[in-house]
């Protein structure tokens, strides 16, 4: 319907960050969506989300994790990276 009204839009990213309270990484990714203007789902680790389960999700034990429409992008520096491309 979108490319029907406006052939030349894009549809939003999907975006969801697995983050935990008090990491500066953490900090740092949702600032750089934030200044790109991007709007994503935080999961934030606590006593009903652990490192287990997002070691079974997705194969990291380390905050912040991204995933953009599905892709695994990785940490604070690899979203840096890839949001500079």
């Amino acid at each position: 319907m979108l490319k029907y009204i406006n052939p030349e839009a894009k549809e939003p990213l999907l975006i969801t960050l697995f983050t935990k309270v008090g990491c500066p990484y953490c900090a740092r990714a949702k600032a750089a969506l934030k200044e790109k203007g991007l709007e994503y789902e935080e999961i934030v680790l606590s006593d009903t989300i652990t490192v287990k389960s997002l070691k079974a999700v997705t194969g990291a034990t380390t905050v912040p994790q991204v995933y953009i429409d599905g892709k695994q992008i990785g940490d604070s520096g690899a979203l840096l990276a890839y949001l500079k491309a």
